[in-house]
């Protein structure tokens, strides 16, 4: 789960520089850190699994527009990279952006070949850490209420179910160009509630 990507949108933000804040996090398996020009093969492997998602899908990546998908996440420190400690290849990414009320959105995808092995609850745990331990009062994300695996995990880092959204969002639209609407669970964790 990926908050959406607005390529015209995000284009002023996306080409501000690299200014980053973040630093490097380490894990017991994982290397949590920026984006860089290097990620592109890894970047593009997870993304074009999503072509055909039935929940967050790129139908339009190519190996070439991905590089826009890389920029994007290279001048943009809300996109933390996943790397494995022992191979050093990127398997997803945790998008961490910056809301109003000292609140951070939270989204998620892994290297579909690397799921179900707890990468993403090891990485979110310590980008959670990270944020509670500075100034972030509250985290929230969204998923599709059909997407089990998102909101378990969710739920198994203690995130609290606040609302259903119906037909709120689309990511792709049908043959003849209709949105293809989806409902929305809405999740969220107060720092003082459970860090």
């Amino acid at each position: 789960m990926e908050a959406g990507w607005d390529f015209q949108k995000n284009l002023e933000k996306m080409w501000r520089g690299k200014d980053s804040n973040m630093k490097t996090i380490e894990t017991e398996r994982l290397i949590l850190r920026n984006f860089e020009d290097s990620d592109y093969d890894d970047l593009y492997e997870f993304l074009s699994q999503r072509k055909e998602d039935e929940f967050e899908a790129y139908p339009d990546i190519t190996y070439e527009n991905g590089c826009e998908h890389l920029a994007y996440r290279v001048h943009n420190d809300e996109f933390i990279a996943i790397q494995l400690k022992e191979t050093g290849k990127i398997i997803g990414n945790v998008y961490f952006g910056n809301r109003d009320f000292e609140a951070k959105e939270l989204g998620y995808i892994i290297n579909k070949n690397y799921q179900r092995k707890g990468y993403a609850r090891e990485a979110i745990t310590e980008v959670l850490k990270e944020a509670f331990h500075s100034s972030v009062h509250r985290v929230y994300a969204e998923c599709n209420p059909r997407n089990e695996c998102s909101w378990k995990l969710l739920e198994n880092l203690n995130f609290e179910r606040e609302a259903f959204l119906k037909q709120n969002v689309y990511f792709k639209k049908d043959e003849k160009g209709k949105p293809v609407w989806q409902d929305t669970y809405v999740y969220g964790l107060l720092a003082d509630e459970n860090f």
